[in-house]
């Protein structure tokens, strides 16, 4: 043997430093695009719930951003505190009857999906209407069903056989 008898491999793993033996290879790249795809704006996203408010005051439209805070609490399970509202960039457009504005919904750094809120001024009312559009993953297209290739090659008379005997012998053996 050689000088140092007592000196294993344990104590020479101990002696690189701790995790030096086999976890230098180990990363967390998946872990780390998660959690950015989590605080990133861009994905798709789907409504979750839409609803509309008429006859609203203007004490009403004011508080408008409030009334938004309280539906997504109700809706995502999070106190209305925890839940803040990001203007995205192009919001407020004023065409000549409505006002839409457009928000990111997050909770922390994790983005939640976009909340619109549209103040609509009729000639008699005003309604308020809130759509939220939850933040998913993205629709996978359906998949086609297996189909083989039109001129694919014809069993020969050698492997029709061989089927047939297989089949026979599975029989026979009361696998069916």
């Amino acid at each position: 043997m050689g000088k140092h008898n007592d000196y294993n491999n344990v104590q020479r793993s101990l002696a690189r430093g701790a995790g030096a033996r086999g976890t230098t290879g180990v990363n967390s790249n998946g872990k780390d695009a998660y959690n950015q795809s989590l605080k990133s704006n861009k994905g798709h996203y789907r409504i979750q719930f839409t609803r509309t408010f008429e006859n609203m005051t203007e004490k009403d439209i004011e508080l408008r951003k409030t009334y938004a805070l309280d539906l997504l609490s109700e809706d995502i399970a999070v106190p209305s505190d925890m839940i803040t509202l990001k203007a995205k960039k192009q919001t407020g457009e004023q065409t000549l009857t409505c006002r839409d504005e457009v928000f990111y919904v997050k909770v922390g750094d994790v983005n939640y999906g976009k909340l619109s809120i549209r103040t609509q001024r009729l000639w008699k009312s005003t309604t308020l209407i809130f759509i939220f559009q939850k933040k998913k993953n993205a629709i996978k297209p359906p998949q086609k069903a297996f189909s083989r290739k039109v001129g694919f090659k014809k069993q020969t008379t050698s492997q029709k056989a061989e089927t047939k005997r297989k089949s026979y012998r599975t029989r026979k053996d009361g696998k069916y």
